[in-house]
Protein backbone atom coordinates (compact mmCIF):
# COMPACT_ATOMS: atom_id res chain seq x y z
CA UNK A 1 0.00 0.00 0.00
CA UNK A 2 1.65 3.38 -0.99
CA UNK A 3 1.85 6.03 1.52
CA UNK A 4 -0.44 8.61 1.16
CA UNK A 5 0.96 12.11 0.30
CA UNK A 6 0.31 14.72 3.33
CA UNK A 7 -1.59 17.66 2.60
CA UNK A 8 0.07 20.89 1.78
CA UNK A 9 -0.09 22.90 4.66
CA UNK A 10 -2.28 26.04 3.62
CA UNK A 11 -3.15 26.15 7.29
CA UNK A 12 -0.26 28.61 7.52
CA UNK A 13 -1.61 31.04 4.90
CA UNK A 14 -4.64 31.36 6.50
CA UNK A 15 -3.10 31.93 9.71
CA UNK A 16 -0.89 34.56 7.99
CA UNK A 17 -4.23 36.20 6.42
CA UNK A 18 -5.75 35.73 9.98
CA UNK A 19 -2.61 37.61 11.88
CA UNK A 20 -2.48 40.56 9.15
CA UNK A 21 -7.31 41.21 10.06
CA UNK A 22 -6.37 40.87 13.71
CA UNK A 23 -3.03 43.55 13.77
CA UNK A 24 -5.58 45.89 10.69
CA UNK A 25 -8.36 46.02 13.46
CA UNK A 26 -5.71 46.30 16.37
CA UNK A 27 -3.83 49.55 14.92
CA UNK A 28 -7.71 50.89 14.81
CA UNK A 29 -8.42 50.25 17.69
CA UNK A 30 -5.10 51.73 19.00
CA UNK A 31 -5.61 54.71 17.08
CA UNK A 32 -9.39 55.08 18.73
CA UNK A 33 -7.73 54.94 22.56
CA UNK A 34 -5.15 57.31 21.57
CA UNK A 35 -8.26 59.56 20.46
CA UNK A 36 -10.41 58.93 23.05
CA UNK A 37 -7.82 60.02 26.02
CA UNK A 38 -6.38 62.91 23.58
CA UNK A 39 -9.00 65.57 24.84
CA UNK A 40 -10.81 65.74 21.49
CA UNK A 41 -14.20 67.80 21.54
CA UNK A 42 -16.24 65.12 20.32
CA UNK A 43 -19.45 67.31 20.72
CA UNK A 44 -18.08 69.97 19.01
CA UNK A 45 -17.19 67.34 16.18
CA UNK A 46 -20.51 65.42 16.38
CA UNK A 47 -22.67 69.53 16.09
CA UNK A 48 -20.17 70.27 13.03
CA UNK A 49 -21.37 67.14 11.14
CA UNK A 50 -24.92 67.33 12.18
CA UNK A 51 -25.01 71.34 10.74
CA UNK A 52 -23.17 69.71 7.19
CA UNK A 53 -24.58 70.79 3.80
CA UNK A 54 -26.30 67.70 2.45
CA UNK A 55 -26.06 69.07 -1.37
CA UNK A 56 -22.79 69.56 -0.71
CA UNK A 57 -21.81 66.31 0.60
CA UNK A 58 -23.83 65.02 -2.50
CA UNK A 59 -21.47 66.93 -4.41
CA UNK A 60 -18.67 65.12 -3.18
CA UNK A 61 -19.89 61.96 -3.23
CA UNK A 62 -20.43 62.57 -6.84
CA UNK A 63 -16.88 63.75 -7.82
CA UNK A 64 -15.92 60.51 -5.95
CA UNK A 65 -17.50 57.96 -7.86
CA UNK A 66 -16.52 60.16 -11.20
CA UNK A 67 -13.13 59.71 -10.04
CA UNK A 68 -13.29 55.75 -9.99
CA UNK A 69 -15.08 55.83 -13.11
CA UNK A 70 -12.08 58.22 -14.75
CA UNK A 71 -9.53 55.40 -13.71
CA UNK A 72 -11.77 52.73 -14.98
CA UNK A 73 -11.29 54.33 -18.14
CA UNK A 74 -7.65 54.39 -17.78
CA UNK A 75 -7.57 50.47 -17.02
CA UNK A 76 -10.24 49.72 -19.90
CA UNK A 77 -7.58 51.35 -22.30
CA UNK A 78 -4.80 48.89 -21.21
CA UNK A 79 -7.25 46.38 -21.14
CA UNK A 80 -7.98 46.75 -24.85
CA UNK A 81 -4.39 45.64 -25.84
CA UNK A 82 -5.36 41.81 -24.51
CA UNK A 83 -9.40 41.43 -25.96
CA UNK A 84 -12.21 42.63 -25.77
CA UNK A 85 -13.07 45.23 -22.69
CA UNK A 86 -16.31 47.18 -23.00
CA UNK A 87 -15.63 50.40 -20.67
CA UNK A 88 -19.45 49.57 -18.90
CA UNK A 89 -17.93 46.07 -17.64
CA UNK A 90 -14.82 47.42 -17.23
CA UNK A 91 -15.98 50.17 -14.49
CA UNK A 92 -18.14 47.82 -13.26
CA UNK A 93 -15.37 45.10 -13.10
CA UNK A 94 -13.11 47.91 -11.36
CA UNK A 95 -15.58 49.38 -9.14
CA UNK A 96 -15.61 45.35 -7.62
CA UNK A 97 -12.79 45.52 -7.84
CA UNK A 98 -12.21 48.71 -5.65
CA UNK A 99 -14.39 47.15 -3.08
CA UNK A 100 -12.17 44.45 -2.56
CA UNK A 101 -8.85 46.80 -2.31
CA UNK A 102 -10.92 48.56 0.07
CA UNK A 103 -12.21 46.40 2.62
CA UNK A 104 -9.10 43.79 3.07
CA UNK A 105 -6.29 44.53 5.05
CA UNK A 106 -3.42 45.26 2.83
CA UNK A 107 -5.77 45.84 -0.09
CA UNK A 108 -3.74 48.59 -1.64
CA UNK A 109 -0.86 46.40 -2.06
CA UNK A 110 -2.48 43.89 -3.40
CA UNK A 111 -4.46 45.99 -6.12
CA UNK A 112 -3.15 44.58 -9.41
CA UNK A 113 -3.91 41.01 -8.54
CA UNK A 114 -7.15 41.40 -7.19
CA UNK A 115 -8.44 43.74 -10.07
CA UNK A 116 -6.90 41.39 -12.54
CA UNK A 117 -8.74 38.38 -10.78
CA UNK A 118 -12.04 40.34 -11.00
CA UNK A 119 -11.67 40.95 -14.77
CA UNK A 120 -10.38 37.75 -15.73
CA UNK A 121 -13.51 36.12 -14.06
CA UNK A 122 -15.92 38.45 -15.72
CA UNK A 123 -14.11 39.09 -18.92
CA UNK A 124 -13.30 35.78 -19.94
CA UNK A 125 -9.69 36.55 -20.48
CA UNK A 126 -6.43 34.66 -19.24
CA UNK A 127 -5.34 35.68 -15.69
CA UNK A 128 -1.73 35.84 -16.98
CA UNK A 129 -2.92 38.08 -20.34
CA UNK A 130 -4.55 40.44 -17.75
CA UNK A 131 -2.05 41.20 -15.40
CA UNK A 132 0.84 43.46 -17.17
CA UNK A 133 -1.71 45.28 -19.00
CA UNK A 134 -3.55 45.55 -15.04
CA UNK A 135 -0.38 46.58 -13.92
CA UNK A 136 0.47 49.29 -16.53
CA UNK A 137 -2.83 51.28 -15.37
CA UNK A 138 -2.10 50.83 -12.18
CA UNK A 139 1.51 52.31 -12.90
CA UNK A 140 0.28 55.51 -14.33
CA UNK A 141 -2.53 55.96 -11.77
CA UNK A 142 -0.12 55.91 -9.20
CA UNK A 143 2.47 57.74 -11.60
CA UNK A 144 -0.62 60.74 -11.86
CA UNK A 145 -1.14 60.84 -7.55
CA UNK A 146 2.61 62.34 -7.83
CA UNK A 147 2.19 64.97 -10.73
CA UNK A 148 -1.50 66.09 -8.29
CA UNK A 149 0.60 66.13 -5.47
CA UNK A 150 3.57 68.07 -7.10
CA UNK A 151 0.96 70.57 -8.63
CA UNK A 152 -0.76 70.88 -5.26
CA UNK A 153 2.71 71.36 -4.04
CA UNK A 154 3.90 74.45 -6.05
CA UNK A 155 0.48 76.05 -6.27
CA UNK A 156 0.62 75.99 -2.54
CA UNK A 157 4.07 77.19 -2.32
CA UNK A 158 3.32 79.87 -5.04
CA UNK A 159 0.54 81.45 -3.67
CA UNK A 160 2.40 82.11 -0.41
CA UNK A 161 0.77 78.82 1.53
CA UNK A 162 4.27 77.76 2.48
CA UNK A 163 5.48 80.82 4.09
CA UNK A 164 2.48 81.38 5.86
CA UNK A 165 2.36 77.87 7.37
CA UNK A 166 6.62 78.79 8.58
CA UNK A 167 7.16 82.15 8.46
CA UNK A 168 10.53 82.34 9.17
CA UNK A 169 10.98 81.17 5.24
CA UNK A 170 10.75 83.93 2.94
CA UNK A 171 8.44 83.74 -0.54
CA UNK A 172 12.16 83.07 -2.25
CA UNK A 173 12.78 79.88 0.17
CA UNK A 174 9.57 78.35 0.29
CA UNK A 175 9.55 78.64 -3.69
CA UNK A 176 13.27 77.05 -3.31
CA UNK A 177 12.11 74.16 -0.89
CA UNK A 178 8.32 73.30 -2.98
CA UNK A 179 10.82 73.66 -6.57
CA UNK A 180 13.17 71.03 -4.81
CA UNK A 181 10.48 68.55 -3.72
CA UNK A 182 9.06 68.77 -7.26
CA UNK A 183 12.43 67.64 -9.07
CA UNK A 184 12.48 65.21 -6.58
CA UNK A 185 8.99 63.51 -7.03
CA UNK A 186 9.47 63.90 -10.95
CA UNK A 187 13.08 62.23 -10.61
CA UNK A 188 11.49 59.29 -8.51
CA UNK A 189 8.34 58.87 -11.17
CA UNK A 190 10.90 59.20 -14.18
CA UNK A 191 12.87 56.38 -12.54
CA UNK A 192 9.94 54.22 -11.40
CA UNK A 193 8.88 54.10 -15.34
CA UNK A 194 12.63 53.80 -16.53
CA UNK A 195 13.14 50.70 -14.42
CA UNK A 196 9.37 48.89 -15.34
CA UNK A 197 11.30 48.78 -19.05
CA UNK A 198 14.40 47.16 -18.25
CA UNK A 199 14.25 43.74 -18.30
CA UNK A 200 17.39 42.71 -16.58
CA UNK A 201 16.08 44.60 -13.51
CA UNK A 202 12.98 43.52 -13.26
CA UNK A 203 14.49 40.15 -13.76
CA UNK A 204 17.16 41.00 -10.87
CA UNK A 205 14.53 42.58 -8.68
CA UNK A 206 12.32 39.18 -8.98
CA UNK A 207 14.98 36.73 -8.18
CA UNK A 208 16.17 38.81 -5.22
CA UNK A 209 12.38 38.21 -3.93
CA UNK A 210 12.52 34.50 -4.72
CA UNK A 211 15.16 33.99 -3.34
CA UNK A 212 14.09 35.45 -0.14
CA UNK A 213 11.12 33.26 -0.84
CA UNK A 214 13.06 29.88 -0.74
CA UNK A 215 14.62 30.61 2.48
CA UNK A 216 11.93 31.94 4.34
CA UNK A 217 8.47 30.37 2.69
CA UNK A 218 9.45 27.16 1.13
CA UNK A 219 9.95 24.80 4.39
CA UNK A 220 6.54 26.00 5.88
CA UNK A 221 5.10 25.76 2.39
CA UNK A 222 6.42 23.24 0.48
CA UNK A 223 4.70 24.38 -2.63
CA UNK A 224 6.27 27.49 -2.95
CA UNK A 225 9.54 25.40 -4.19
CA UNK A 226 8.93 24.83 -7.18
CA UNK A 227 7.37 28.25 -8.15
CA UNK A 228 10.07 30.17 -6.77
CA UNK A 229 12.32 28.31 -8.45
CA UNK A 230 14.66 30.30 -10.85
CA UNK A 231 14.53 29.15 -14.11
CA UNK A 232 10.09 29.75 -13.20
CA UNK A 233 10.56 33.05 -12.30
CA UNK A 234 12.72 34.42 -15.54
CA UNK A 235 10.08 32.51 -17.83
CA UNK A 236 7.56 34.71 -15.84
CA UNK A 237 9.36 37.79 -15.82
CA UNK A 238 9.88 37.53 -19.77
CA UNK A 239 6.61 36.79 -20.23
CA UNK A 240 5.25 39.53 -18.00
CA UNK A 241 7.87 42.37 -19.52
CA UNK A 242 6.65 41.16 -23.19
CA UNK A 243 2.90 41.63 -22.00
CA UNK A 244 3.77 45.12 -20.76
CA UNK A 245 5.34 46.02 -23.67
CA UNK A 246 2.67 45.05 -25.77
CA UNK A 247 0.22 46.94 -23.37
CA UNK A 248 2.34 50.38 -23.79
CA UNK A 249 3.08 49.99 -27.29
CA UNK A 250 0.59 52.39 -28.47
CA UNK A 251 1.99 55.51 -27.10
CA UNK A 252 -1.88 57.75 -27.98
CA UNK A 253 -3.13 54.85 -25.69
CA UNK A 254 -0.84 55.53 -22.95
CA UNK A 255 -1.12 59.45 -23.65
CA UNK A 256 -4.92 59.18 -23.32
CA UNK A 257 -4.49 56.54 -20.43
CA UNK A 258 -2.72 58.75 -18.67
CA UNK A 259 -5.06 62.30 -19.25
CA UNK A 260 -7.73 59.54 -17.53
CA UNK A 261 -5.66 58.84 -14.58
CA UNK A 262 -4.71 62.54 -13.78
CA UNK A 263 -8.28 63.84 -14.25
CA UNK A 264 -9.18 60.87 -11.69
CA UNK A 265 -6.83 62.40 -9.31
CA UNK A 266 -7.52 65.92 -9.57
CA UNK A 267 -11.75 65.27 -8.95
CA UNK A 268 -10.55 62.41 -6.26
CA UNK A 269 -9.00 65.22 -4.37
CA UNK A 270 -12.66 67.45 -4.42
CA UNK A 271 -14.43 65.44 -2.51
CA UNK A 272 -12.06 66.69 0.53
CA UNK A 273 -12.46 70.36 -0.76
CA UNK A 274 -16.52 70.12 -0.83
CA UNK A 275 -16.53 68.28 2.68
CA UNK A 276 -14.87 70.42 4.73
CA UNK A 277 -16.86 73.35 2.76
CA UNK A 278 -20.62 71.19 4.10
CA UNK A 279 -19.01 72.14 7.67
CA UNK A 280 -18.37 75.99 6.97
CA UNK A 281 -14.77 76.20 6.60
CA UNK A 282 -12.36 76.78 3.53
CA UNK A 283 -9.89 74.73 2.02
CA UNK A 284 -7.84 75.81 -0.40
CA UNK A 285 -7.81 73.74 -3.48
CA UNK A 286 -3.94 73.28 -3.40
CA UNK A 287 -4.24 71.86 0.19
CA UNK A 288 -6.34 69.23 -1.39
CA UNK A 289 -4.64 67.92 -4.60
CA UNK A 290 -1.27 68.09 -1.84
CA UNK A 291 -3.27 65.73 0.94
CA UNK A 292 -5.23 63.40 -0.75
CA UNK A 293 -2.22 61.68 -2.91
CA UNK A 294 0.05 61.85 0.15
CA UNK A 295 -3.04 60.17 2.47
CA UNK A 296 -2.73 56.92 -0.08
CA UNK A 297 0.35 56.05 1.82
CA UNK A 298 -2.08 55.16 4.72
CA UNK A 299 -3.30 51.88 2.60
CA UNK A 300 0.30 50.93 3.51
CA UNK A 301 -1.50 50.57 7.11
CA UNK A 302 -2.59 46.51 7.86
CA UNK A 303 -6.11 48.26 8.12
CA UNK A 304 -9.15 48.11 5.59
CA UNK A 305 -8.41 51.82 3.05
CA UNK A 306 -5.92 52.74 5.83
CA UNK A 307 -8.65 53.48 8.34
CA UNK A 308 -7.39 55.23 11.40
CA UNK A 309 -4.28 56.61 9.69
CA UNK A 310 -6.14 58.22 6.80
CA UNK A 311 -8.11 60.21 9.21
CA UNK A 312 -5.84 61.22 11.48
CA UNK A 313 -3.15 62.24 8.93
CA UNK A 314 -5.70 64.43 6.95
CA UNK A 315 -7.22 66.13 9.64
CA UNK A 316 -3.34 67.12 10.99
CA UNK A 317 -3.09 68.23 7.55
CA UNK A 318 -5.79 70.19 6.96
CA UNK A 319 -5.40 71.87 10.63
CA UNK A 320 -1.46 72.86 9.69
CA UNK A 321 -1.75 73.67 5.95
CA UNK A 322 -5.28 75.42 6.17
CA UNK A 323 -5.43 76.99 9.52
CA UNK A 324 -8.58 75.10 10.25
CA UNK A 325 -10.19 74.36 14.02
CA UNK A 326 -9.32 70.92 15.02
CA UNK A 327 -13.04 70.38 15.37
CA UNK A 328 -14.01 71.60 12.30
CA UNK A 329 -11.18 69.73 10.30
CA UNK A 330 -12.03 66.42 11.89
CA UNK A 331 -15.89 66.37 10.98
CA UNK A 332 -14.83 67.19 7.51
CA UNK A 333 -12.18 64.64 7.16
CA UNK A 334 -14.92 61.91 8.62
CA UNK A 335 -17.48 63.22 5.94
CA UNK A 336 -14.71 63.16 3.31
CA UNK A 337 -14.06 59.48 4.12
CA UNK A 338 -18.06 59.02 4.45
CA UNK A 339 -17.92 59.66 0.88
CA UNK A 340 -14.83 58.67 -0.92
CA UNK A 341 -14.63 55.13 1.44
CA UNK A 342 -17.93 54.32 2.70
CA UNK A 343 -19.91 55.20 -0.26
CA UNK A 344 -17.55 53.69 -3.00
CA UNK A 345 -17.18 50.79 -0.58
CA UNK A 346 -21.40 50.53 -1.06
CA UNK A 347 -21.40 51.29 -4.95
CA UNK A 348 -18.26 48.83 -5.33
CA UNK A 349 -20.33 45.73 -3.41
CA UNK A 350 -23.12 46.56 -5.09
CA UNK A 351 -21.21 46.05 -8.62
CA UNK A 352 -19.64 43.02 -7.16
CA UNK A 353 -22.80 41.72 -6.56
CA UNK A 354 -24.60 42.84 -9.76
CA UNK A 355 -21.28 40.66 -11.40
CA UNK A 356 -21.65 37.69 -9.60
CA UNK A 357 -25.52 37.19 -10.10
CA UNK A 358 -24.96 37.89 -13.64
CA UNK A 359 -22.29 35.38 -13.78
CA UNK A 360 -24.42 32.53 -12.25
CA UNK A 361 -27.05 33.89 -14.16
CA UNK A 362 -25.12 32.90 -17.17
CA UNK A 363 -24.05 29.69 -15.65
CA UNK A 364 -27.73 28.69 -15.36
CA UNK A 365 -29.05 29.78 -18.51
CA UNK A 366 -25.37 27.43 -20.25
CA UNK A 367 -26.48 24.39 -17.97
CA UNK A 368 -30.31 24.82 -19.14
CA UNK A 369 -28.95 24.96 -22.67
CA UNK A 370 -27.09 21.59 -22.58
CA UNK A 371 -29.72 20.01 -20.99
CA UNK A 372 -32.27 20.89 -24.08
Amino acid sequence: MKPTRPPEPVAVESESARRRVVAGFGVVVGLGGLLAVSGVDWTGITTAVGGADPATLGVAFGAALLAQLAWASTTATFLRSVGDAPTRRVQLGYLAGTFAKQVLPFGHAGGAPLLSYVFSRDLDIEYRRLFPAVTASELVVFLASVAVAVVGAVWFGLTGGLAAVAPSLGREAATAVVGGVALSALGLAAAAQGATRRRAVLRRVALLFAAVGRATLARPVPSLRRRLDPDTVGRGVDGFADAFSRATADRRAVVRAAGFALAGWFVWALPLYFAVRAVGAELPLAVAFLLVPAAGLAGLLPTPGGLGGAEVGLTAGVVLLAGVGVDVAAAGVLLYRVCSYWGVVAVGGAASLYLSTGRSRGRRRVVAGDDT
